[in-house]
This record gives C-alpha cells, structure tokens and sequence, in this order.
C-alpha cells in the first residue's frame, strides 16, 4: 500500500505530471494520440497555483497544437444535446411549468423560506 500511495497523487488514481508546461504539453498530447480522449479532468493538489500555472502556461500550447478548444460552439447545453431549436424543455414536460418565477405556474405552489 505504501507504494501505491508513493506514486500516486493525493485523492487521485494516477500519477501527477510533473515537469515543464512543454512537458506536460506533450504527455497530454500523447493520451489524446493514444487514446482518443475528447477532454482532461483536473485536479490540484497543494495549491490553486498549479492550476493557475496550468491555464497560463500549458493550456496556450494544447491550443496552438490543435487539442484543446478555443472557444465554446454556439447554442446552450440543451441544444448540443438534443438538437438546434430545442433550448427549453418542451411545453410538455413537467418541469416547463416551473420556467418563471411568479408565474401562475408557481402560484399554487407553497414557498418554504429559507432559513435565516
């Protein structure tokens, strides 16, 4: 256990990167060569210095490589998911009642206000 705990980072399943922002440029570089991942899960472990260090540093370089996005595309969450002109729920679904606050929808709904 000792070992495995040695090599890995705190609350994580997998060794940290260390190195150069070019360094770890090209480690991240390689997972999507390798694997065909679309994205990447961080996380710090001592301090927000490192992802600070991370967005300054390496980030501008997994961009000029082509791997890591610019910009967001157009449209809300909904609409990537479900398709152009879909970003409400339908007038069907149940939650669409609740769209406004105030509204008649909500009217006959009891408030329960939160604790001071």
């Amino acid at each position: 256990m000792r070992k495995i705990f040695g090599e890995k980072g705190l609350g994580s399943r997998n060794e940290p990167l260390i190195g150069s922002a070019e360094d770890i440029a090209d480690e991240l570089q390689s997972w999507v060569e390798d694997t065909d991942i679309d994205g990447f899960n961080l996380s710090r472990v001592v301090t927000p210095e490192g992802l600070e260090d991370f967005i300054d540093l390496v980030v501008p370089l997994l961009q000029e490589r082509g791997i890591y996005k610019r910009d967001y595309a157009d449209g809300t969450l909904r609409e990537k998911l479900f398709g152009s002109g879909r970003s409400r729920l339908a007038k069907s679904h149940p939650g669409a009642s609740f769209r406004a606050l105030g509204s008649a929808a909500l009217s006959s709904q009891t408030v329960v206000p939160a604790a001071e």
